[in-house]
């Protein structure tokens, strides 16, 4: 077979995949409509996902659209009831950034839906307000957080790949290579892109994708979330914004650098991209800061 006979073949079956697809899709959403009212919920249909009939986020956590109570509402799964309850309480106290939370049911958070427009201007100037705001929030007022983004969903991922490569490290040994008891704990937000940013016509700026809500001791793996869809140029800007007063110390840029190979692993391997997810393994024996989304000058020693 020649070149362009292979060509033409793989854009067939592309086309065919995509047909296939398209009709799951279809198919499922005809489905939830038909299914009337769902204890108390109508208009039901999966969003978020372009995989067929799944109604699951990348968590693989449930996430759908409906009609509550004569509203739009979004009807998402937190990791446990307990941090439903996080969620909904971090969300009323920030009520003018986050959705409001309508009704909790177990671990199932049932939210305002929220129409805006993308991003404008200085989009990371934006972002690092949003992720400022929600670090400085006070944890005394708030319950339990319910989920920890290293050790619910970071690391047992890394776990899966490592063991593969011949590297069976406990959970406790993960953790004690990326976090410190130093550093204090705050409320974390591990999934301030833009794209889950809208801007109301009011002028605020609402966080739409709240299922990651947590607490931990890493600030800078937030910061490092936020960097990751941005260009190199976005990229520079946003972490120049952030360091502009003060740089980590080398010690802290270090176990981030190990959490981010270890979240970026993960995703590979849940990807099936298995040779980047190899080649950051082996990186974490290796000069692990390079491989994180921004460019760390360690000549400044102060501690952000």
């Amino acid at each position: 077979m020649d070149v362009h006979s292979k060509i033409a073949e793989l854009l067939r079956m592309l086309w065919r995949r995509f047909l296939s697809l398209t009709k799951r899709k279809r198919s499922s959403q005809n489905d939830f409509l038909e299914a009337g009212d769902f204890f108390g919920l109508e208009d039901i249909r999966p969003i978020g996902n372009l995989r067929g009939d799944l109604i699951t986020n990348k968590a693989g956590r449930g996430v759908l659209r409906a009609r509550y109570q004569g509203q739009d509402v979004k009807v998402y799964e937190a990791f446990s009831a307990e941090q439903a309850l996080f969620i909904a309480a971090v969300s009323s106290s920030l009520p003018d950034m986050f959705p409001s939370v309508l009704e909790l049911r177990g671990a199932w958070v049932i939210a305002e839906w929220v129409e805006g427009a993308p991003l404008k201007g200085d989009i990371e100037a934006q972002q690092e307000h949003v992720l400022r705001r929600i670090h400085a929030l006070p944890l005394s007022d708030l319950p339990p957080a319910g989920f920890c983004y290293l050790r619910d969903f970071i690391l047992p991922r890394y776990q899966r790949a490592a063991a593969l490569a011949g590297d069976p490290s406990s959970l406790d040994d993960c953790l004690s290579a990326v976090e410190s008891d130093n550093d204090p704990k705050i409320i974390m937000h591990p999934d301030v892109s833009p794209d889950n940013l809208l801007c109301m016509p009011d002028g605020r700026v609402v966080c739409i994708d709240n299922e990651l809500l947590c607490t931990g001791r890493m600030p800078l793996l937030d910061l490092c979330n936020a960097l990751r869809p941005l260009s190199l140029v976005g990229r520079k800007r946003l972490a120049q914004n952030w360091f502009a007063n003060v740089m980590p110390t080398r010690e802290v840029v270090d176990r981030l650098a190990q959490a981010w190979i270890m979240r970026e692993a993960g995703a590979g391997f849940i990807r099936g991209d298995m040779k980047l997810c190899q080649s950051l393994c082996i990186a974490r024996r290796e000069n692990a800061a390079r491989c994180l989304p921004f460019e760390y000058c360690d000549s400044n020693r102060s501690h952000e």
